[in-house]
């Protein structure tokens, strides 16, 4: 399986769509790696998580690039960190970065787009790799009406762009566009349900 950027607004399961397959992987007996620039929603990470054994449950690990008390370059040193992590741990089968864009200023992207590859130069394809961003409102014309964030240099990285959009006639009802696909699916308390 590819690389994968999803991208959406907030609160239409992109994190949730990442614990579901972080859910999957533990339950492999990998180990997942979960990267943020944000807290995780506890409540929602419990009810996703509640049916994986508490020694399966113990190969989940979180960091966070959001902590005031890093420098500057906190998202950088935190996936530097990471790559060190895997590299001794060969359980690994699963990297989410959720929010590779959180609080990104303008001046960031490079960096991080830069750390992003050395990442994957170093993950030599033993793991997976999903990130997370918002999408944003297409202001140009065309029948998009969300964009995905920095995709040219993300794709050009190896990344495969999901984006997730609410569906066009059923509320409640998420659309997945893949490259050659669309998805439908809901939220579902213990995670998601395709349709």
């Amino acid at each position: 399986m590819p690389n994968i950027h999803i991208s959406a607004p907030p609160g239409l399961g992109k994190t949730s769509l990442c614990l579901v397959n972080s859910r999957k992987v533990l339950n492999e007996d990998g180990r997942v790696f979960w990267v943020s620039g944000d807290k995780l929603n506890h409540e929602r990470f419990s009810q996703i998580m509640s049916s994986v054994p508490l020694s399966k449950a113990s190969k989940f690990h979180l960091l966070n690039f959001g902590d005031e008390s890093l420098p500057n370059n906190g998202f950088e040193d935190i996936i530097n960190q990471l790559i060190r992590m895997c590299a001794s741990l060969e359980s690994t089968k699963l990297v989410v970065i959720d929010g590779w864009d959180s609080n990104m200023q303008s001046y960031d992207k490079k960096n991080r787009i830069s750390s992003l590859s050395s990442l994957i130069q170093k993950s030599n394809n033993l793991f997976e790799i999903h990130i997370t961003s918002l999408s944003y409102e297409n202001a140009g014309k065309g029948d998009e009406k969300y964009r995905i964030r920095a995709s040219n240099e993300i794709e050009k990285l190896g990344f495969e762009s999901w984006l997730i959009i609410p569906h066009l006639k059923d509320e409640g009802v998420r659309t997945i566009e893949k490259p050659n696909e669309k998805l439908n699916y809901l939220m579902k308390s213990d995670g998601i349900e395709f349709l």
